[in-house]
């Protein structure tokens, strides 16, 4: 048995994906400890384990990232990125270890596993503490050749001159757009006591860790050959169904025989004038039964008979039922979609939402509409397109073959638990 932390950007998106590994570590009798917002404090006690929550001045609460962090709302693509990493991701990193190293005095970890944004997990190991892993539930960040900066959205270099676009962005965004950021970043290494980075942050946020773990596939993400030793991909985490869940009384009206269309906005950018009227507009009048998740039936004025709105149906149970996805990009949602051979439009500005609809678009198996708020021509053209086009199917169940190859959940376990033993019988030898 060993002991572990865990520590999770409080955030839907993020929270999800560690429920399964959570829960296969405590049945393999690890000792665990989570910190993360207090609002999923009942979900991880119901797990079984210690809940610990974020320093407050970080932690969202129930309230929405946009109405904690305002000076993200009114933000889009590069400015927001910047800010976010800049005034949440760097800034919260003192604190954070604090608490770390508070926790560390009594329950002496053998391993920090975190997620994405919560790089305090992997400076305590350049403190001195434990062993660290990443679970990567955002889209590769990493630099590399023929592959245009994080958060631009823009495909990788096929001929001379979008290799020598993609390689010029990348030297102008580190040397002069993230010069600032580097620069904050580097301001808040020597505030707690670490060398600053010989390096752009993104690639030191890969090579710090002592384990990288990628939910997702080479064949979503860019092709790329410079992934280090200590970078592994492990497929998807996926959403399993709920078997106590009984479908709506309205599941068994609806025509199977027509396209099912899933509209899902996700949890963060919840404007409905985004997304979800816009799809209303363009399906209202098309042979297809459209779902409207999460949303409440009566925020909705005027739901056209052939849609339905749920606050909530777990897509575990849903996905096998869908013929075509249109959402925000959210990267679970999107693999997980992809892991059920489902094919994509994607509607994303926000977050690192335009680097999803880029690798959607990148793999062929689905629409990237390039914008934040489409209008309703736009979908409509873009699930005509996929009806009338077996392409986008056929690439999505590539994807959902290769997705299978991949027991996510127990590879994570295997390579936390070879980390941990490793790291054990290294200590014993110096001992």
């Amino acid at each position: 048995m060993s002991k572990i932390i865990f520590l999770i950007e409080p955030a839907e998106g993020h929270f999800n994906p560690f429920i399964p590994i959570i829960k296969n570590l405590l049945a393999r009798k690890h000792d665990i400890i989570c910190i993360t917002g207090s609002q999923f404090k009942e979900r991880v006690e119901n797990l079984g384990v210690r809940f610990l929550p974020i320093p407050e001045q970080w932690d969202p609460g129930k309230q929405e990232v946009y109405e904690f962090f305002p000076a993200l709302k009114d933000k889009k693509g590069l400015p927001q990125l910047k800010f976010y990493l800049k005034h949440i991701l760097f800034d919260q990193i003192p604190d954070v270890l604090d608490a770390l190293k508070s926790v560390l005095v009594d329950f002496p970890a053998d391993v920090v596993i975190s997620d994405t944004f919560m790089l305090a997990g992997n400076w305590i190991t350049e403190l001195g503490g434990p062993p660290s892993v990443r679970l990567s539930v955002v889209p590769l960040s990493l630099p590399a050749k023929n592959i245009a900066p994080f958060g631009l959205g823009l495909l990788p270099g096929t001929s001379v001159l979008t290799c020598w676009r993609n390689n010029f962005l990348r030297f102008i965004f580190e040397k002069l757009l993230f010069k600032d950021v580097q620069s904050h970043a580097n301001h808040i290494r020597k505030q707690v006591g670490l060398p600053i980075y010989d390096q752009s942050f993104f690639i030191k946020g890969y090579q710090i860790p002592s384990l990288v773990l990628h939910t997702s596939t080479p064949l979503f993400e860019y092709s790329r050959n410079d992934t280090a030793k200590n970078f592994q991909y492990i497929g998807p985490i996926p959403v399993k169904p709920n078997a106590d869940y009984s479908m709506p009384d309205w599941w068994s009206t609806i025509d199977k025989n027509l396209p099912i269309i899933l509209i899902n906005q996700g949890t963060v950018s919840k404007n409905p004038d985004n997304l979800i009227y816009p799809a209303i507009k363009a399906l209202k009048d098309e042979p297809v039964t459209v779902l409207i998740i999460p949303a409440k039936k009566e925020d909705i004025n005027n739901l056209p008979d052939n849609m339905h709105a749920e606050a909530y149906m777990p897509f575990g149970n849903l996905f096998p039922h869908i013929d075509i996805m249109i959402s925000n990009g959210g990267m679970g949602g999107t693999q997980n979609a992809l892991a059920h051979g489902i094919p994509l439009i994607i509607a994303g500005a926000t977050e690192d939402k335009m680097e999803v609809a880029a690798r959607v678009e990148y793999s062929g198996a689905g629409i990237n509409l390039r914008k934040q708020t489409p209008s309703a021509s736009d979908i409509k053209k873009a699930v005509q397109r996929i009806l009338n086009n077996s392409e986008f199917k056929q690439k999505a169940k590539e994807l959902q073959a290769d997705y299978a190859n991949y027991d996510s959940v127990s590879l994570a376990v295997e390579s936390i638990e070879a980390l941990i033993h490793k790291n054990k019988t290294k200590n014993k030898t110096h001992d």
